[in-house]
């Protein structure tokens, strides 16, 4: 079968989520049928260039089309006084894309258009075979709940856009043979019956327990891509309600946020407190939490399903979560997994896994269970490939 990709960006092993979520399964799909990407990226961009050539050593055929951040604003501009049209998707509509999307069709006659993302969907308006869009999580929930804990103008542009691309993500659901996200609270948000809900998976060889490599007592960690609102509001949440009382309660006790793009107001933290280190971009996500005692996924905002909690359980370390953060994963709290929404609650959770080394090792080995069984990427893309009618 021949399997065409649109994508707004690489997907990528190591980058931001819908780049880890669709990685695997383009070279899933790769294995038995012919793949073709189209992505806005550039092989002059290094993280780029190592992403197409790990998809192209899988048997994908990578088409870079050229960002053009000028076009981009002049596409949002022009949705201003279109009620319709969600700013997102204006953002990445491409006349430059469509032609590539046209061209590649024309030449490689596919039968199936894989949409990476319904922000991309307007470039293959004209596709004519079967559809299937992986919108990963609502991004209309995610507006709404982001817009939930904002004030003044950013919560009125928030609400906005959350009415544009809710009722965009509905016409896309609509217009796809199938369409695919990583939570049933997701799903229930779009409410459009043709949405099927499949959790994200998780690379077991990247992230595993590493038991020989040496941890230093009472390190918190924080992962996540740090340019994104939602990690940027749950790791200032914690350092501003909870790591006094860490402190207090844990001397000596440390806090590493580590993941691409730090906020100025995650750089701070680092600047402000001696005990925080934000490292930014790290070679290895897993490294970093290997060398931690536990992982804090303090979320007040966002949607889907939060990879974060999954790469922690792979490898063994115990997780703090809010309920909201914890969403549609069935872990079970206080068995792999522990759960707190206020800041006095979340902060004694935290210390006493760092104060028992017994229930941490429990709390980590039941999550890592947990993850073995539930978020294979292998298992979790047959059935990808299933609902599609697609040879696996």
């Amino acid at each position: 079968m021949k399997i065409l990709v649109i994508s707004s960006r690489i997907p990528a092993a190591e980058k931001k989520g819908d780049q880890v979520a669709s990685f695997p399964r383009v070279v899933y799909l790769a294995r038995t049928n012919q793949v073709e990407l189209i992505c806005f990226g550039s092989m002059s961009v290094p993280e780029d260039r190592e992403a197409r050539q790990a998809l192209e050593a899988a048997g994908v055929v990578v088409h870079f089309v050229q960002w053009k951040p000028w076009v981009a604003l002049a596409r949002m501009l022009q949705a201003i006084p279109d009620a319709s049209m969600p700013f997102q998707c204006a953002y990445f509509r491409s006349g430059e894309f469509q032609k590539v999307v046209d061209a590649v069709s024309l030449r490689f006659m596919p039968n199936v258009l894989y949409c990476v993302m319904v922000r991309i969907f307007l470039n293959a308006e004209r596709f004519k075979g079967r559809i299937y869009v992986d919108m990963v999580d609502s991004i209309g929930l995610n507006f709404s709940r982001r817009a939930s804990v904002a004030t003044g103008l950013k919560r009125w542009l928030l609400n906005l856009e959350c009415r544009r691309v809710s009722a965009f993500e509905r016409q896309v659901a609509r217009r796809a043979d199938r369409s695919f996200v990583v939570s049933r609270i997701d799903q229930q948000a779009i409410g459009v019956e043709k949405v099927d809900a499949i959790p994200l998976g998780v690379n077991m060889q990247r992230f595993k327990k590493e038991t020989s490599q040496k941890k230093a007592g009472g390190v918190i960690a924080f992962t996540g891509n740090m340019g994104y609102q939602p990690n940027i509001e749950a790791v200032l949440w914690f350092a501003h309600n909870c790591w006094p009382e860490l402190k207090r309660l844990v001397p000596g006790v440390r806090l590493v946020i580590a993941g691409t793009n730090p906020a100025p107001s995650v750089l701070a933290l680092g600047e402000q407190h001696k005990e925080i280190s934000v490292t930014g971009r790290v070679p290895s996500m897993a490294a970093i939490l290997n060398t931690a005692t536990v992982a804090v996924v303090p979320m007040q905002s966002g949607s889907g399903m939060q990879n974060k909690i999954l790469e922690a359980m792979a490898c063994g370390i115990p997780v703090v979560t809010t309920a909201l953060g914890l969403g549609d994963i069935g872990a079970r709290s206080g068995k792999e997994i522990l759960v707190a929404d206020s800041p006095m609650e979340f902060s004694l959770a935290v210390a006493s896994l760092l104060d028992s080394a017994q229930m941490s090792t429990d709390i980590g080995d039941q999550g890592l269970r947990y993850v073995h069984a539930n978020h294979s990427w292998e298992a979790l893309n047959k059935r990808f490939a299933l609902a599609c009618s697609i040879e696996s």
